[in-house]
């Protein structure tokens, strides 16, 4: 099987505890194959020295914009800049993966060589979006959406994002890029039966965009956490995610040794 080159375009915006975590586990991926892009919103709670050592390529906007402009700016350079990759992986800065998640998707491409024409691809199975299932397989479900955190596309079908965006700009100032922009693909979702990785959420003193920010006790964050967390989790995801779980418990409150 041909081994696809990966370019992961991670989207920072402060949340420095969780954005090293997040980071730190993608390091096990980064090599020939795959590189890490990281794409941060003016973020004010580090600088430039805090993210330059976990990626190939950094971009800081001067200005906070919203995720929007972020993903779009992705999707633009791989369209125009990175002509050596063959797929583009888009995530966050609040998420753990399963390192075995590249290997995941080279094959999800692999298999849809003989389609008549390949399908986004995304890893990851969550409580918030389940009811968004239209079929179900022995690897996958056909989802209509996928959560942001976890969206894959081939170069043929971010030429179309991209040639939407450029011929409409207001559709980069619209909520939900997520959902709006792979519409104009017109073809569902595959998404993984397992989940490959895990969206945490939050930090120390900061909530996730659909998280309310209810104190920094280890109950408010399991709260925060389990609006959008991961289903059917691969067993080495199990232990990562419970691992990263419990330092960011300690961070809110070193003195709390409850177990999650």
């Amino acid at each position: 099987m041909k081994q696809l080159k990966i370019l992961i375009a991670v989207a920072t915006w402060n949340r420095p505890d969780v954005t090293r975590l997040c980071l730190r586990n993608l390091q096990a991926v980064r090599g020939p194959n795959a590189a890490v892009m990281i794409y941060d919103d003016a973020s004010s709670a580090y600088d430039a020295s805090f993210l330059d050592p976990y990626c190939d390529g950094l971009l800081r906007f001067r200005l906070h914009g919203g995720i929007e402009r972020s993903r779009a700016r992705a999707f633009r350079d791989f369209v125009h800049r990175y002509s050596e990759f063959d797929i583009l992986y888009l995530t966050d800065n609040d998420t753990i993966h399963d390192p075995v998640f590249i290997d995941v998707l080279n094959e999800f491409f692999a298999e849809q060589e003989n389609y008549p024409f390949a399908h986004p691809v995304g890893l990851f199975r969550s409580v918030f979006h389940e009811n968004a299932i239209e079929q179900q397989f022995n690897k996958f479900v056909v989802c209509k959406t996928c959560p942001g955190v976890s969206q894959a596309y081939n170069r043929e079908m971010a030429e179309k994002i991209v040639y939407l965006l450029d011929r409409n700009p207001v559709m980069e100032t619209v909520y939900g890029w997520d959902y709006h922009w792979p519409n104009v693909l017109q073809r569902p979702f595959l998404i993984s039966k397992h989940s490959y990785l895990d969206h945490l959420g939050r930090d120390i003193n900061e909530s996730g965009l659909h998280c309310k920010k209810t104190g920094t006790s280890a109950r408010s964050f399991l709260r925060d956490y389990n609006r959008d967390r991961a289903l059917n989790k691969t067993d080495p995801l199990k232990k990562i995610s419970h691992q990263a779980r419990l330092k960011l418990i300690r961070l809110l409150n070193p003195q709390n040794n409850q177990e999650l």
